[in-house]
């Protein structure tokens, strides 16, 4: 850890693990898991992000991944109604309909389709974001979905109640896929609804968790997000207008990170060329007939394909589309 008079910087260091494009990375939880998984999929990274929607809980992220180690379907009776939408206890907001039978078939689909990624990924990165569980009629739930909160009973998990769900369903994925590696990360984001020491107390025992459980589990890896925000970046400048999210600066300084602890040279080395050709795209053409536009894209399309030809396994089609058009 490097210490001056402005701040505190967590030293930097690279992971057994390297994350390569090659590679199919599957991530679940918090919605910081949703960031991390945003800059893999701008960065041609091939995703799966969050197939039950942003999973808070370790609980329900352990139940998502039995689900997908499973070969059940989710069946009407599976289904709930409140104020004129469909949903699923087990999924995010984002899976409701008005329709019931659209919600089914958007949650199962998806479903498929993530069994299908997950028996042949790579990396399984799992943000698991606070303690705090609401049960339902004795079911913990993945999002109370704006029902009243006097209907659920709220539950703080133990260490011994996060390792032995998480534990479990691991289990389940290393038996269907066992070259799997697994990155555990707590999500940064702080969950003050209720009070400030609960949150503190709830990520505390997250971090205990997660140790123990890489202690366990082989070809598993910690990545310090938290650490990054609460010791590193300890200014309100590096959170957004709630106080509660990591700002896009914040974001993109994690990244960073993540991206020296999981990426070799050759992998960082792509990611520049990719951002390069992403600004490019972003450099909207309004005169394409003039003769310096044409020069423009053309020089574009010639460096697509040139590390296309590199790495025929990174697909730009739709910026190949962009400037040919």
């Amino acid at each position: 850890m490097q210490i001056n008079s402005f701040r505190t910087e967590i030293q930097r260091q690279r992971a057994e693990a390297t994350i390569s494009h090659r590679d199919k990375i599957m991530l679940i939880g918090s919605c910081f898991a949703e960031n991390i998984g945003e800059k893999l999929t701008k960065y041609k990274f091939y995703t799966d992000v969050n197939p039950f929607g942003i999973l808070f809980n370790p609980v329900s992220i352990a139940q998502s991944l039995a689900i997908l180690t499973d070969s059940f379907l989710f069946q009407e009776n599976d289904l709930h109604f409140y104020n004129g939408e469909w949903f699923s206890f087990l999924h995010h907001g984002k899976f409701s309909h008005t329709n019931k039978e659209q919600c089914l078939k958007t949650i199962n689909e998806k479903l498929v389709e993530s069994r299908f990624f997950l028996k042949n990924a790579n990396f399984l990165i799992l943000t698991l974001g606070s303690t705090i569980v609401y049960s339902y009629k004795g079911n913990v739930v993945a999002n109370c979905h704006k029902i009243p909160q006097k209907e659920f009973e709220k539950q703080m998990l133990n260490v011994q109640n996060i390792i032995s769900n998480l534990m479990n369903s691991i289990e389940k994925i290393k038996a269907i896929n066992k070259n799997i590696q697994l990155i555990f990360t707590v999500s940064p984001v702080r969950y003050i609804k209720n009070n400030m020491t609960e949150n503190a107390l709830s990520k505390a025992q997250l971090i205990v968790a997660v140790h123990e459980l890489i202690h366990r589990i082989s070809n598993s890896y910690y990545f310090h997000a938290f650490e990054i925000m609460m010791d590193d970046l300890r200014d309100y400048r590096f959170y957004n207008e709630d106080m509660v999210h990591p700002s896009s600066l914040a974001i993109d300084y994690i990244w960073k990170d993540f991206s020296y602890t999981f990426f070799d040279e050759s992998t960082i080395n792509i990611n520049k060329t990719i951002k390069n050709i992403l600004l490019a795209v972003n450099h909207r053409i309004k005169t394409p007939h003039l003769e310096e536009n044409k020069k423009f894209r053309d020089i574009q399309v010639k460096k697509i394909e040139q590390i296309q030809a590199l790495h025929p396994y990174i697909s730009f089609n739709s910026e190949l589309d962009y400037f040919r058009d």
